[in-house]
């Protein structure tokens, strides 16, 4: 019997040293949770990396720990919308944070598409771009979003949150500034993307995205040739693919254009590795 009761001491030690799990969507809001939250809390993340965004099978494990968590920051991902409310229903505790708050969206297709013969997909501006963390400003806004509900859910940790928070928009402040300089001198403001998902880096920087793809499906023949003209005209030598995707129609551009490939991963955690990665090619072409 005594035995028992020292075992059943343990447990309880041990679940009162457990750390709180917070749910997140992607990849790049781990990167700035835990900026934020330090070693405090455990991250779950939905979307595994490598993964397609807009093609998910959802691991038992990843929601059997969002069942544990106590928050879950979204960002407006075409899943969420269908799933956020079932999360709501099987999870009455959990507490569900947009990190969207204080956010000005953008459509999420990008008016270029006009350029190239996209001219009967005007109701799709109706949507709003998800992609907000590509931009390290407003990842600034994200990040004290993030502060405030975890200072109100965990308020014996407020002050080591709001001096993560500043330590963390230090770092943003210096990315932004490594990436403006980087861009400062392109050559070419345009550049072709597969996937459109790079809007507000574009629209930070001076740039514009030419997405490949039309409402998440492959290019017809008449927009696929249009863009090749777009491009030829452009002198556009860069064509940016994700991670993940299939990357025939990319390569067929290339040929046609002369153009290089060059793999992108906008999930990546090493988030602001990425950006830098991304300014680097485009500074250069």
């Amino acid at each position: 019997m005594k035995k028992i009761f020292i075992i059943l001491a343990l447990l309880m030690n041990l679940s009162l040293f457990a750390k709180p799990i917070i749910s997140v969507s992607i990849p790049p809001q781990a990167f700035f949770v835990q900026k934020i939250a330090g070693d405090f809390a455990e991250i779950n993340v939905i979307i595994p990396p490598n993964t397609d965004e807009h093609n998910i099978d959802f691991k038992p494990s990843v929601i059997a720990k969002l069942e544990k968590s106590d928050i879950y920051f979204t960002t407006g991902l075409e899943f969420e919308k269908v799933m956020l409310d079932k999360f709501k229903s099987l999870f009455k505790h959990l507490q569900i944070v947009d990190l969207r708050e204080n956010i000005k969206l953008l459509d999420s297709l990008d008016e270029t598409r006009e350029e190239h013969s996209h001219e009967n997909h005007h109701h799709a501006h109706e949507a709003k771009d998800p992609h907000i963390w590509l931009d390290p400003l407003l990842v600034k806004t994200q990040a004290q979003t993030i502060t405030k509900a975890l200072s109100a859910k965990y308020p014996q940790n407020k002050a080591q949150f709001e001096a993560n928070l500043k330590a963390f928009t230090s770092e943003l402040d210096t990315l932004n500034t490594e990436i403006a300089t980087l861009l400062k001198d392109k050559k070419q403001e345009k550049f072709i993307v597969y996937h459109p998902s790079w809007g507000y880096f574009a629209a930070r920087y001076d740039l514009v995205q030419i997405p490949v793809e039309i409402e998440g499906k492959e290019p017809k023949a008449r927009d696929l040739k249009s863009l090749i003209n777009t491009a030829k005209k452009e002198n556009i030598k860069v064509i940016f693919v994700q991670k993940g995707f299939l990357q025939n129609t990319a390569k067929t551009l290339a040929k046609e254009l002369n153009a290089k490939v060059v793999e992108t991963h906008h999930l990546s955690k090493d988030w602001d590795k990425e950006l830098l990665k991304m300014a680097e090619v485009l500074s250069k072409n």
